[in-house]
């Protein structure tokens, strides 16, 4: 049974039809230089105009570029559907992991309800609970956006809404939303801002820029590892580094990391 998958797998079928259709026109060219002289002879006998030498060429011509046509049309067929699979396997990996991510905030904020339910807990460690859960509240409420933006059809055509933000108050509030997460993976983060400037920007756009930074870096660095920020200036422009101490990606991956989907 898979031997049998193996050979109707579409690739193996672009293979056979065009392997196909390089024999039918072999045969199709060599039918024709083979019984060439016969046509000839029978339509002079007809019309001595009919079959004149460039007819013949032209009737060749025509018949080898249809054929050459033919086989264009199914290699960007081919093209095209392999790269939609592509994207449609991107998109449901996409899919899996971001359903794991989504279940890790879920089950956190109903431990804690669970707990403050069936035990008695005292009024701190209710407090305690609470910003927990707000927090798991915030993370799910980011990883819900990220699926709706990932959803539309164009990122470029998201309407962006610019307003004065404090970058350096943004970055220390993005890095306190994964409080729990760096206490988790036990990850120290240093930030360091060289000033605190306040600049046009849309929040919830850089927001989820600033996340999936700090989220790759918590997802992919080893237990124990640190995380280090960097907000300074670059001649009249203002630069956000994030250092981290993860797996990293080869450098034929870099123009690909921007695609949808991709992980």
């Amino acid at each position: 049974m898979g031997k049998l998958r193996a050979l109707f797998h579409p690739i193996m079928v672009f293979i056979g039809v065009q392997i196909a259709w390089i024999v039918l026109m072999a045969v199709w060219i060599n039918w024709y230089l083979e019984n060439n002289l016969a046509i000839k002879e029978f339509a002079q006998k007809i019309r001595p105009d009919l079959f004149t030498a460039k007819v013949q060429w032209l009737i060749l011509f025509e018949g080898c570029f249809l054929m050459l046509l033919i086989l264009a049309g199914v290699y960007v067929i081919f093209v095209y559907w392999n790269k939609q699979n592509r994207l449609n396997q991107m998109q449901s990996n996409f899919v899996a992991s971001v359903s794991h991510e989504l279940k890790s905030p879920l089950a956190s904020i109903q431990l804690y309800l669970e707990t403050m339910k069936y035990q008695d807990v005292s009024n701190d460690e209710r407090d305690d609970f609470v910003e927990i859960m707000l927090s798991d509240t915030k993370r799910l409420s980011g990883l819900v956006d990220n699926i709706l933006q990932s959803s539309k059809a164009d990122p470029r055509s998201m309407a962006l809404q610019f307003q004065p933000v404090n970058l350096g108050d943004f970055l220390a509030d993005v890095v306190n939303g994964h409080k729990r997460q760096f206490e988790e993976k036990k990850c120290s983060v240093d930030l360091k801002l060289e000033a605190s400037p306040t600049l046009s920007l849309d929040k919830r756009a850089l927001r989820m820029v600033f996340n999936n930074l700090v989220g790759n870096a918590l997802r992919y660095s080893p237990v124990g590892s640190s995380l280090n920020i960097h907000l300074h200036k670059i001649g009249k422009y203002w630069e956000v580094d994030f250092e981290d101490r993860g797996i990293g990606f080869d450098k034929k991956d870099m123009k690909k990391i921007f695609r949808k989907f991709y992980r």
